[in-house]
């Protein structure tokens, strides 16, 4: 009985106590227009968009893909304007060291979004297994964003 109660009693004061109404609500999740790994890039510069393409429909398959990146506005739907230069992604591996793999422009003008897309030469870039470190540099300023497998 004694255990009993003491449980109750932790949890109920773990929920009162825990409980803040002035705490801010958990960041909403952001998807993407190509449904990717979508990243928010510091100081409200926009969004990033992680995809591979062509998409990786059996990871066991060692089938050539390119790691893609569409940086976004604010708004989550459109290219960013003026694009970024020296787009890069480095993948880290471990005691193995790095790779670093340079990202073209390669604009899509079929897509409202294609303008601030940018893609590595294809080869053995599965996302859902990389991690590392996508870099750019954007208004003049070095961004990098960290990145732990995705889609």
């Amino acid at each position: 009985m004694r255990i009993r109660f003491r449980a109750v009693t932790l949890v109920l004061a773990g929920l009162f106590l825990g409980f803040d109404s002035t705490q801010a609500p958990p960041p909403q999740l952001v998807v993407g227009p190509h449904h990717g790994t979508t990243i928010r890039l510091p100081e409200d510069k926009g969004f990033v968009e992680l995809t591979n393409e062509p998409e990786v429909t059996d990871r066991r398959a060692s089938a050539a893909t390119s790691i893609v990146a569409y940086y976004l506005q604010p708004d989550c739907k459109s290219a960013m304007e003026p694009p970024p230069a020296g787009v890069n992604f480095v993948i880290e591996a471990g005691r193995k060291g790095s790779q670093t793999i340079p990202l073209s422009a390669e604009p899509k003008s079929d897509d409202p979004a294609g303008a601030g897309r940018f893609a590595s030469k294809p080869g053995p870039y599965v996302l859902s297994g990389l991690r590392g470190r996508l870099n750019a540099k954007i208004g003049g300023q070095e961004i990098s964003t960290t990145f732990v497998g995705g889609r």
